[in-house]
């Protein structure tokens, strides 16, 4: 018989990180009449997941409790909780990392948290673009219990499915995602406001466990040559919308890459002609790489915009080699951004 865990009524939602989301779940609890609040960082408070301006503002527009922290040990995030019994507390996304201690201190009797990959096989950040480079379009809404480690609690409750074809970019990817994942929080949210539920909790074998650190598009995102056209592909939709683009150079300009699709229409190339722009339209260009041919539809400028048209036969696209040394850096986030 599986281990189970009880999870009972609960008077407030209280939501930790940012996101569409958790906009979502807001908007939701507002209509369902449920009391809810936000604990968020500076660098959540300050993005956009909705055109109706940056979470903060939407937030405070609606009159949502919020609190922005640095430190989630504050003692205003003590104080803006309050009485933890009564409360169900979800991270989606949090930019802290929990300690045991302050798990057991401010969110009895739990703390869940909502991780949009496998686990244990796919722990750590940015997802869905590791999703994308490694080809995989199996997604996960796993609710797991966050026990003081990175994405290693107990998990309780999974949502698999496959993201269809029309999915290619990250935001692509997330928008399908917040779909399943609002589809199968609220089920579970509303069963818990009328009585308890049992859910099945799984141990995560920490034998298949992976981890993949997290990504920052201006030091990860140059684009190399010299891989075949599938690879430069998944690379170059990895770090499409809604991040700014995979990055390489045009002659002496800086330049970056979206809406890229490999092709088999050519016949392979010689690896010295890669990054050669050898047929182009008024709403494409083709790259040659090593085994095929690349077909881009937007090379954006430093400014955004999309200079396709001032392309011409057989202009190249480099990427210097300390571009590239430098993208095996390992980067780190805190609660304000990219961590100096």
């Amino acid at each position: 018989m599986p281990n189970q865990i009880e999870i009972g009524r609960f008077d407030r939602l209280v939501l930790l990180g940012g996101g569409a989301l958790l906009v979502q779940l807001v908007e939701w609890a507002e209509t369902s009449g449920l009391p809810v609040a936000v604990i968020t960082s500076p660098r959540h408070a300050a993005e956009e997941p909705a055109s109706a301006g940056s979470l903060i503002e939407q937030l405070e527009a609606r009159n949502i409790p919020v609190i922005v922290a640095e430190n989630i040990e504050s003692p205003d995030v003590k104080a803006f909780i309050g009485g933890t019994a009564n409360n169900f507390c979800l991270s989606l996304g949090a930019a802290w990392i929990f300690k045991k201690n302050t798990i057991e201190t401010l969110f009895k009797p739990a703390l869940y948290n909502l991780h949009g990959t496998r686990l244990p096989q796919d722990r750590g950040g940015g997802g869905f673009s590791w999703q994308i480079l490694m080809g995989n379009r199996l997604g996960f809404c796993q609710l797991h219990i966050v026990d003081g480690g990175v994405d290693t609690g107990d998990i309780i409750l999974t949502d698999e499915f496959v993201y269809p074809p029309s999915c290619r970019t990250p935001l692509d990817y997330d928008r399908h995602y917040v779909g399943r994942s609002f589809e199968m929080v609220t089920s579970l949210l509303s069963e818990l406001r009328t009585g308890t539920a049992t859910l099945n909790r799984t141990t995560q074998p920490d034998y298949l466990s992976t981890y993949w650190p997290r990504l920052h598009t201006d030091t990860h995102g140059w684009i190399d040559w010299r891989w075949n056209a599938a690879d430069l592909e998944r690379f170059i939709c990895a770090f499409d919308e809604p991040y700014g683009g995979a990055q390489t150079y045009l002659g002496d300009k800086e330049v970056r890459l979206k809406s890229a699709i490999a092709s088999n229409h050519e016949r392979p190339f010689h690896p010295f002609q890669a990054g050669i722009v050898f047929h182009r339209t008024a709403n494409w260009a083709c790259i040659a790489t090593a085994d095929g041919s690349l077909v881009v539809e937007k090379v954006l400028d430093s400014n955004g915009k999309n200079i396709l048209s001032q392309l011409r036969d057989g202009d190249i696209f480099s990427t210097p080699s300390e571009k590239l040394d430098a993208a095996r850096a390992r980067v780190g986030y805190d609660a304000h951004g990219l961590a100096t």
